[in-house]
């Protein structure tokens, strides 16, 4: 009984781990100046907070507080916790609901701080798991111990591992079955990851195999070079042992590159080359233009994500163009925003794009001005304008034919007629009144 007191008339009472973990789980009464408030009264109420562990982890990290942090100083708790090297017990502090079934836990890394608050040195002992020696690394030196100077140490940061002989007396079921001659007429392949788990995990959890198939249920294209990497031939008998025992799957014993798969990455392949061939086309048609009537504008943020899809770093396409970051409303009409992250591209581009993803909202970037000398016409078809006579008509006048199709009034660069003139290639089908095209001058446009 004297030897037990000793240590606390040196170093005051003894603090237990489990004694932290009590004090860090204990409920809390919220009253006075802590009262809650109740989301269905809106008052203010007593109430009392805790929490408890829903899942515990296979490796536990548990972080003791042995710095205090004040307004003007800070300082080192160097108080003595008492820890335990194998059984810590985390049943008390579970939620009734918790899964978890294995609830003790062996220490299996414990970090030390040397020093103060202000300077200090770390140092740490880790256990073999294979011999279960326990060695202290300290820097380049790494040095054999006994568990007594780990149980001795100043712990800052302690590691704990699940620990369960029902795990490992199934591991030794696991290699005895393999370790059988007995033939077998099929063979399982399951998944080296999932099987890593269940040589290492108390609870390794039902067997994955969607670690190397597809949704499909074959090898992602993908995957399939380097299959052998991620899966293990077992044995009937083995199979049947791990599937009865953790259930899971699914059980697969032929390999097979998906051809579903296959299609749908020539697919999107071919989409990728589609959509960056075209807008390359398209870039350098808008390069060429010297004076566009229109450029409009587009997020860089968006056209970021498409150009990591199309040049095949994202697998999933972006989602509708959004320019709302890059536009301000102002006088009814939305505007480019001043400094906004934005790229400049033709109208046909953003077609092309909009087409395909949708979204919005269309920003004008330029509209139809300072040019040297030009005339803004309004216009109408009539029935008997062909698609050819309006090819022609858009080389005359110098306009796409698709700003002729998508606008009612339309800069000109070049006008070789008269002013309220019309342009028909049939007036002898047309009315007096209808023309092949209507136009008249709005505004001579000078820089």
């Amino acid at each position: 009984f004297v030897v037990s007191c000793i240590p606390s008339w040196f170093w005051g009472p003894i603090v237990t781990l489990e004694d932290c973990l009590a004090a860090f789980f204990a409920a809390d009464e919220l009253k006075g100046d802590n009262m809650y408030s109740c989301e269905r009264c809106k008052k203010l109420r007593n109430g009392v907070k805790y929490c408890k562990v829903l899942k515990l982890p296979e490796i536990l990290c548990i972080h003791l507080k042995r710095f205090r942090h004040e307004v003007m100083y800070s300082f080192k708790i160097s108080n003595h916790v008492s820890f335990p090297l194998e059984g810590l017990d985390m049943r008390p502090f579970l939620a009734k609901e918790s899964p978890s079934q294995v609830t003790t836990y062996d220490l299996l890394s414990v970090i030390c701080h040397h020093g103060t608050a202000g300077s200090g040195h770390y140092i740490a002992y880790c256990q073999n798991v294979i011999n279960g020696q326990w060695y202290e690394f300290d820097d380049q030196y790494v040095t054999e111990v006994h568990e007594t100077v780990v149980q001795n140490a100043e712990a800052y940061v302690l590691f704990y591992r699940k620990s369960s002989e029902e795990s490992v007396r199934e591991r030794q079921k696991v290699v005895a079955l393999a370790s059988m001659k007995e033939p077998s007429l099929l063979q399982f392949y399951i998944s080296r990851e999932w099987l890593n788990k269940f040589n290492t995990f108390a609870e390794p959890g039902p067997i994955s195999n969607h670690a190397f198939l597809c949704q499909h249920g074959g090898i992602p294209p993908n995957k399939y070079l380097y299959i052998d990497d991620l899966v293990v031939i077992v044995p009937q008998n083995v199979w049947e042992y791990l599937y009865n025992s953790f259930g899971g799957g699914p059980a697969v014993n032929h390999l097979y590159m998906c051809a579903i798969c296959q299609v749908e990455i020539e697919a999107l392949a071919k989409r990728r080359k589609t959509e960056i061939d075209t807008f390359i086309k398209l870039n350098k048609e808008f390069q060429a233009e010297e004076a566009p009537s229109v450029i409009l504008c587009i997020s860089m943020q968006w056209f970021r994500e498409w150009e990591s899809f199309v040049k095949g770093k994202d697998n999933e396409p972006p989602g509708p163009i959004d320019n709302s970051k890059i536009g301000v409303m102002k006088g009814g009409h939305i505007q480019l925003k001043q400094g906004a992250d934005y790229g400049q591209i033709s109208e046909e581009t953003w077609q092309y794009l909009l087409g395909i993803y949708g979204g919005g909202p269309e920003i004008a970037r330029q509209e139809p001005f300072e040019i040297n000398i030009g005339l803004m016409i309004n216009f109408h078809f009539c029935p008997h304008m062909t698609l050819r006579n309006l090819h022609l008509f858009s080389v005359a006048v110098g306009v796409s034919v698709a700003a002729l199709l998508t606008r009612r009034h339309v800069l000109l660069l070049n006008w070789p007629w008269q002013a309220n003139s019309t342009w028909c290639y049939k007036p002898e089908r047309c009315s007096e009144r209808c023309s092949g095209l209507m136009c008249s001058v709005r505004t001579p446009l000078l820089r």
